[in-house]
């Protein structure tokens, strides 16, 4: 492309957390957000930035995850939904040290329907409504 060719590495940079910023405003498409953090993603490594880079990645991998949990699923599978809590755990630790608090709601909300009833009120306690109180 051209144009990249010319842009500097501030433009680059602006243009990545537009991106990115875009994914976010953008939420209820799933699939517009990761075309717009893969976007974000590459004017990042154009500068070799690559703690907004890893940012955006963990982004992209939340709503990657939160794909993955869109029905059909089987209730039945115990085990799935085990695995699923597991990896949600990990993912939300992630976010939360990437400073992405807006995607651990989002996470949390997905996963809402997966989690047991002890865990949900666990995580309602101890993590979601602290965050609620610091995006708002």
């Amino acid at each position: 492309d051209v144009e990249a060719m010319s842009m500097t590495s501030d433009e680059f940079v602006s243009e990545g957390i537009n991106n990115a910023e875009l994914a976010q405003a953008v939420e209820a498409e799933l699939d517009q957000s990761l075309m717009l953090l893969q976007r974000a993603i590459w004017c990042f490594e154009q500068t070799d930035n690559t703690d907004l880079a890893a940012k955006a990645r963990m982004h992209h991998s939340s709503i990657l995850f939160r794909l993955e949990l869109q029905p059909p699923y089987d209730e039945r599978d115990v085990m799935a939904y085990a695995l699923l809590e597991t990896r949600a755990a990990h993912l939300m630790e992630s976010l939360t040290k990437e400073g992405l608090a807006f995607e651990v709601l989002n996470i949390f909300v997905a996963m809402e329907h997966f989690l047991s009833p002890y865990a949900k009120a666990e995580l309602e306690i101890r993590v979601i409504r602290k965050l609620r109180l610091k995006e708002s």
